[in-house]
């Protein structure tokens, strides 16, 4: 099982590579709406950055019409950060690897991991230390190239079920 995730990841980051590289960067369609790949800017608390001159950190993310595949709400709660501490602004490094956001009470919150720059999951835990929701992005359903899973979790921790979410849900952007 650990092989094939990790599999997964790879296939998950050669495919954005690939996109990345033929694709020119923050660019807007007819309708002056976000399209294609996209550096989000982010300030020391993951906060977004209006550029690269106050940003700390950066992903990448991809838009359809305006709205976001890999949406990433704010993050809230202490941050720890397990990449270089001289880090500062004007000088952006591209998230890579597992980052931790803790509530006050020292339990875990968010746990996000990105591999170069782009979104692999996203777990999130209620405040007693049960898991709520992950984000799979590496799982896809059918033939939906950037959909994602999303399973649910109940009080006590344990699976609810699982959902997809689609270019096509709601046609609204989620402009981050």
């Amino acid at each position: 099982m650990k092989n094939k995730f990790k599999l997964i990841v790879v296939l998950f980051a050669i495919n954005f590579v690939v996109v990345s590289q033929t694709e020119k960067l923050n660019q807007r369609d007819a309708n002056g709406k976000k399209d294609g790949v996209w550096i989000v800017w982010l300030d020391k608390d993951w906060k977004l950055a209006k550029d690269s001159n106050v940003a700390v950190y950066f992903r990448y993310n991809y838009f359809i019409n305006g709205r976001s595949m890999y949406p990433m709400g704010p993050c809230g709660g202490k941050l720890e950060i397990n990449s270089n501490s001289n880090v500062k602004k004007g000088n952006a490094l591209r998230l890579d690897g597992e980052y931790k956001h803790y509530y006050k009470n020292g339990k875990v919150r968010f746990i996000h991991v990105l591999k170069d720059g782009w979104y692999v999951s996203y777990k999130e835990y209620r405040s007693d230390g049960t898991l709520e929701t992950i984000f799979d992005y590496t799982e896809h359903d059918r033939d939906q190239k950037y959909s994602w899973s999303i399973s649910t979790y109940n009080k006590k921790g344990e699976f609810k079920g699982k959902f997809w979410s689609y270019e096509e849900q709601d046609g609204k952007g989620i402009d981050n």
